[in-house]
């Protein structure tokens, strides 16, 4: 994985020293060309000299973990094999070896991760020396037992990942447990940073509830600072008078950032540290006359929210922030055209006869002859990207048994197993000895699912006879003079 990184850019300088000063009394110490085939295929080694004798080492430039940070690297030829990489920051800066890296998995759920400000959502390589910050993701909900500074030292993460306990509200207010945190924001701006602080804007009024039992007992609010007196007592508001133990911050200054400790009855602990900052973010410039963007302001947790003309979808955060370090928690989305997925699984007898992906295009179906549409013979690509339905499928027609006349028989079977009757099946009548045909002597299955004629009928000749005699002596004759 290093490697990986590592090589990612490889320009190599090759550096000679003063052919006085460099001996090598036998071929052995000699080194060869670096092999880089398999880090850069599109590397032309060919343009380098495959004498090496005379190099003491190569310089190259690197990216290195999930930031792909700049690096200048080298290896150095030390008696007959290259040795390294050795890395720096700067050209002129110390080059120290590359230890080995640190993969964070994300396998804790309730823990939330950042680097260097960053989210990390996804199992993640790191290099030695990288610091990540933790926080438990719901903030006031669970309680942090641990270090939530963690560092890769060659391979492994110290201090170890720490833990999130759950509070009384996770609990069910059981009294073994710490006390739930909760905060509003009665006037002003907040936002609660990587680290897990609250960020307060100054003049903003906070609250913090305690969110216990009433029936254990008083809890406690304590803070570090001797300075400033704060009032705490029950919430007077409906639902929340049993539970909501209130610390009120008005008009909040830089004397108001503390530690701030809930104590249960029982002597359970939960703190939230709290900094009042004054920090405003630059404003954001859109020029995509496709995004929309409304903006609350641009002070400590204010917020950006942008969303795309029809058509059109987000690539990025729909909701910017304003942090801690005066900067929007990511970069402003972009809009790109939508268009819905390629369609798949299309059945052997399914066909579509009308395609466009973007927003607003159809797919419309057709079966193969013999077979019919189950499901909708079109579909629409809506505006979140998804076709507005299932694929349709592609069912056998088959027609009902034939009915056999009296005294009549079938001189044709069906042409597939268990009596199915697909389309374009002919089946053909006979009657017995005796008796003749009056009627179609042939059917066909047809795409509607029924047969061509009905099936006809086998009566004796004396009987036809009697038919055709009846037929003659009820018909009129009609004599149309010129």
């Amino acid at each position: 994985m290093i490697s990986a990184l590592l090589f990612l850019l490889f320009t190599p300088w090759i550096l000679c020293e003063d052919e006085e000063n460099v001996t090598f009394p036998q071929d052995e110490f000699k080194c060869s060309l670096p092999d880089v085939t398999s880090l850069d295929t599109n590397l032309d080694v060919t343009r380098f000299r495959s004498d090496f004798s005379k190099i003491s080492e190569v310089k190259f430039p690197g990216l290195i973990g999930p930031l792909n940070e700049r690096l200048i690297c080298k290896i150095k030829c030390i008696d007959g094999n290259w040795v390294g990489p050795l890395c720096s920051s700067t050209p002129d800066g110390r080059f120290q070896p590359i230890l080995r890296e640190c993969l964070y998995r994300n396998d804790h759920p309730l823990l939330a991760i950042s680097f260097r400000n960053s989210s990390i959502n996804k199992a993640t390589h790191f290099p030695h020396g990288s610091v990540l910050v933790s926080r438990c993701k719901h903030f006031g909900l669970y309680k942090m037992k641990g270090e939530n500074i963690l560092r890769c030292e060659n391979g492994e993460w110290t201090p170890k990942l720490p833990e999130c306990v759950p509070t009384t509200v996770v609990t069910n207010f059981t009294g073994d447990a710490p006390p739930t945190i909760q905060y509003t924001i009665v006037s002003g701006s907040a936002v609660v940073e990587h680290s897990g602080e609250l960020y307060v804007y100054p003049d903003s009024t906070v609250r913090l509830d305690c969110v216990t039992s009433r029936a254990l007992g008083d809890p406690d609010w304590s803070w570090t600072q001797a300075l400033g007196q704060h009032s705490s007592a029950w919430s007077t508001e409906e639902g929340e008078k049993e539970t909501h133990y209130r610390l009120t911050l008005n008009k909040m200054s830089v004397r108001h950032s503390d530690q701030y400790t809930c104590t249960s009855h029982a002597g359970h602990t939960n703190t939230v540290l709290i900094k009042v900052v004054n920090v405003v973010c630059p404003p954001i410039s859109v020029s995509s006359t496709r995004i929309r963007q409304f903006t609350q302001g641009t002070r400590l947790g204010h917020s950006a929210h942008f969303s795309c003309q029809p058509g059109y979808h987000l690539n990025g955060s729909a909701i910017l922030t304003c942090m801690g370090n005066g900067q929007w928690s990511s970069l402003p989305p972009t809009c790109v055209e939508t268009f819905c997925p390629i369609l798949k699984s299309l059945g052997p007898h399914l066909s579509v006869v009308e395609y466009n992906s973007s927003f607003g295009g159809r797919a419309m179906f057709q079966c193969a002859w013999g077979y019919r549409l189950v499901g909708a013979p079109g579909l629409e690509c809506e505006i979140d990207g998804t076709w507005s339905g299932e694929v349709p499928l592609c069912s056998p027609i088959y027609c009902p048994d034939p009915l056999v006349p009296e005294n009549g028989r079938l001189l044709t079977q069906s042409s597939i197993k268990h009596g199915m009757y697909p389309v374009g099946d002919l089946m053909i009548y006979a009657c017995e000895e005796g008796y003749e045909i009056v009627g179609e002597s042939s059917i066909v299955c047809t795409e509607n699912g029924f047969w061509s004629h009905p099936p006809p009928f086998c009566l004796p000749p004396s009987e036809i006879r009697k038919a055709d005699t009846i037929f003659v002596e009820n018909t009129t004759l009609i004599h149309i003079e010129e």
